[in-house]
C-alpha cells in the first residue's frame, strides 16, 4: 500500500478526463489502458446487445461483456428515478460515483475489490441535474459466498481461507474507518484461492469519523453475521472476522 493516506488519495484519484460524447467522464489511470478507456467510453450511452445481463432493473441495468479484443468487462448503466434523485444525486453525488470511487479506495488499502475503468454522468443545468451514469468495471473473481456454503458446506477447507481473507479485510476497513454498507453474501465473492472480493459498493463510505464510523461499522458486522443465523456451521466458521466491538 502506498505510503499516500487515504485521504489524500481520494481527494486526488488516479484519474483523466476521457472524451466521451455530452457526459463527463473519467477513466482510472491506474488500472485502464488509453485504448480501453475510449472504446469503453463508446459503450457508455445505452446497454447494447451482447450484454450477459446481471440485473436488469427500472433504475439500473448490469451486465458482463466481452470487448472485440477479448478482455471481458463488468457494465453498469444507472438510471435515476425521478426529479428529486436527479437533483440530489447531481448535488450530493450519485451511486455510480460513490462506488467509482470506492472502488478506487478498497483497492488502494488492500481490499479485494474489481477495478472501476470508466465512470461517465450525464448532467445538465450547471451539473445540478444527473439524468444517468454508466460504469465499468474488471470482472469479479469467484462464486457468491453464501452459493458456495450452500454448494459445498461451510466445513470446507476453503472456507477457513475464506476467514482469513475476510478477517484482513475488516481489519483493513477498520484502519480507515471505511464501511461496506450492504455485507449481504451475495455481494462476497470468494474465488478458488480463498480470497473474498466486495461488491456492489454503491453504500459504501469511508474516512468516517467518530460515532458515525463506529455506528455503521456496527451496522456492517451486524448485517455480515446476520447472512448465517440459519447456518450455525457458517455462523462458527465467520464468529471471529470482526474485531471485538
Amino acid at each position: 500500500m502506498s505510503a499516500r493516506s487515504l485521504g489524500d488519495f481520494i481527494a486526488n484519484p488516479p484519474a483523466s478526463p476521457l472524451a466521451c460524447g455530452r457526459a463527463a467522464a473519467m477513466f482510472n489511470t491506474a488500472a485502464c489502458p488509453a485504448p480501453l478507456a475510449a472504446s469503453l467510453a463508446a459503450l457508455a450511452n445505452r446497454p447494447l446487445p451482447g450484454l450477459t445481463l446481471y440485473k436488469f432493473g427500472s433504475r439500473s441495468v448490469v451486465g458482463s461483456y466481452t470487448m472485440p479484443d477479448g478482455q471481458r468487462v463488468v457494465l453498469k448503466y444507472y438510471y435515476p428515478s425521478g426529479a428529486v434523485k436527479r437533483l440530489n444525486y447531481g448535488i450530493r453525488g450519485s451511486r455510480c460515483h460513490r462506488s467509482w470511487l470506492a472502488g478506487m479506495a478498497f483497492n488502494f488499502i488492500g481490499v479485494p475489490t474489481p477495478e472501476p475503468l470508466v465512470i461517465a454522468e450525464w448532467r445538465r443545468w450547471g451539473g445540478v441535474w444527473l439524468s444517468k451514469s454508466f460504469l465499468a468495471t474488471r470482472p469479479a473473481d469467484g462464486v457468491a459466498l453464501d452459493a458456495f456454503i450452500r454448494s459445498h458446506g461451510a466445513g470446507h477447507p476453503l472456507m477457513e481461507k475464506a476467514a482469513t481473507s475476510l478477517r484482513r479485510s475488516f481489519a483493513r476497513f477498520a484502519e480507515h474507518h471505511v464501511v461496506h454498507g450492504d455485507l449481504k453474501a451475495n455481494n462476497l465473492l470468494v474465488s478458488d484461492s480463498g480470497e473474498v472480493s466486495f461488491i456492489d459498493l454503491d453504500a459504501a463510505a469511508f474516512q468516517l469519523a467518530g460515532s458515525e464510523w463506529e455506528s455503521l461499522h456496527d451496522k456492517d458486522r451486524r448485517r455480515f453475521h446476520a447472512n448465517w443465523k440459519s447456518d450455525p456451521a457458517a455462523a462458527a466458521r465467520f464468529r471471529d472476522v470482526f474485531d471485538p466491538p
